[in-house]
């Protein structure tokens, strides 16, 4: 392992914080024995006296270093209870490979773009990008979210650590999942939020559709709109539409509208944006949609560290059978699992995917408008965990759960040891657009 002194600079130049950064070679893939190395990078940041605690950040695709530079307000008040690691997982940040790619869609504005002429172009991207990789030796398969457990745990063996934390949000709560199974024996404590189970990576078609049905419900209620699910489909129907040399089609909407389901920024505007569609203005939609059509290419292990982990067969065909009477039909999902044999991916296997049972305390919580991670995910979760704990926070989204008022105190209660009695708080919600970002 390489360790040395390094100071962590804020995006914006104001927070610098001492720390030390790490590179830890593992094998790219343990099952085979001739496997070429890798580097796995990591900052930790020195703390208190309690068992240290591993940041695994979401997406996949979300490195622990970047995201301290943009907020690293985030991980200062887990350093009382003891020292912080700030997690590169393998193909991100600073780990070596960083499987971007050099290629992005072009797909024409003037026209109509449908799905079957979209998912060629994405899947086409994917393959070029696995092309571009493995000629430089990497095996996209062995970028799974089970080979990235068992980076964490000889990331902290390597610091010196027989005993840890976990801390993981959306794709991160995924991860931290794997870690509790392969290495639940060494693992102290969990907090999740925003919790995607071992099966739960392929979002089911009537989630989503409940999910909007509670926006839709707390909109109507709010007088904004009374039937926002009516108005969706409306505004479907007039597609497609030319507006400032973009022709929008209902494809273009229905991916854009699901990607942003894990954005609070976009859910208070969202019956906005759909009352101005109906009214023909289509300024945010032509924007998005030239975003969609001229998008980077993912980062290959994102796409790896998905196709890996799957569905069961129950699983998809319940996707199939929902997804044609659904609000977004299948765009949740897309473009998976069409792209996976493109890359070539692995599939980390019906085990990795069962039901988890461990003993470790656990801290799981979710917003009761996220349209990622609905809670019936947690609420799944638990039933394995008999020393879990599950906090629903009302009317938060896909966010950064642990710095919400009310919450924060929970998690300190659990992590100094206690069990929360906070079962359910309630944070304001209001639609319209919001000065600031999504957390």
């Amino acid at each position: 392992m390489n360790l040395h002194p390094h100071v962590l600079v804020s995006a914006d130049g104001t927070v610098r914080q001492a720390a030390e950064l790490g590179r830890l070679d593992v094998p790219e893939n343990r099952a085979d024995p001739a496997s070429r190395r890798i580097e796995v990078a990591f900052a930790r940041l020195r703390g208190g006296d309690g068992p240290p605690m591993i940041f695994l950040e979401g997406g996949p695709g979300e490195s622990g270093t970047r995201i301290w530079e943009r907020a690293p307000e985030r991980y200062e008040p887990y350093r009382e209870f003891g020292d912080v690691v700030l997690l590169d997982q393998r193909g991100l940040g600073l780990s070596r490979p960083r499987l971007t790619s050099p290629h992005r869609l072009d797909l024409p504005l003037d026209r109509l773009v449908g799905r079957e002429e979209h998912l060629a172009a994405v899947l086409d991207l994917a393959e070029r990008t696995a092309r571009f990789w493995r000629e430089r030796g990497v095996e996209p398969a062995a970028y799974t979210t089970a080979e990235s457990a068992d980076d964490v745990a000889e990331v902290m063996t390597a610091l010196g650590y027989d005993r840890f934390r976990t801390f993981g949000g959306s794709y991160g709560s995924h991860l931290s999942l794997a870690v509790l199974r392969r290495h639940g024996h060494r693992v102290e404590r969990a907090v999740m939020f925003g919790v995607e189970g071992p099966g739960d990576t392929y979002k089911l078609p009537s989630d989503t559709d409940r999910h909007l049905a509670g926006v839709a419900a707390l909109a109507a209620a709010r007088g904004v709109t009374p039937d926002l699910i009516g108005l969706m489909r409306r505004v479907f129907a007039r597609l497609p539409v030319s507006f400032d040399g973009v022709v929008i089609g209902e494809f273009d909407v229905k991916m854009i509208t699901a990607a942003n389901l894990g954005s609070r920024r976009f859910i208070r505007r969202l019956p906005e944006l759909y009352l101005a569609a109906e009214r023909g203005d289509h300024t945010f939609w032509a924007e998005q949609t030239r975003a969609l059509r001229t998008a980077e290419s993912a980062n290959l292990m994102a796409i790896a560290m998905d196709c890996a982990s799957g569905a069961s067969a129950e699983r998809w065909e319940r996707i199939r059978k929902e997804a044609p009477d659904s609000v977004l039909g299948d765009a949740m999902n897309l473009p998976f699992p069409l792209v996976c044999p493109a890359i070539g991916a692995g599939d980390a296997g019906e085990d990795f995917r069962a039901p988890l049972r461990s003993e470790v305390p656990a801290l799981l919580l979710c917003g009761s408008l996220d349209g990622r991670t609905p809670p019936a995910n947690a609420l799944a979760v638990l039933d394995g965990l008999p020393n879990g704990h599950f906090i629903l926070v009302r009317h938060a989204t896909h966010e950064f759960l642990p710095a919400l008022p009310g919450v924060r105190e929970a998690v300190a209660e659990f992590l100094t040891g206690g069990r929360p009695t906070l079962r359910e708080v309630t944070i304001p919600f209001e639609f319209g657009d919001e000065p600031s970002a999504n957390l």
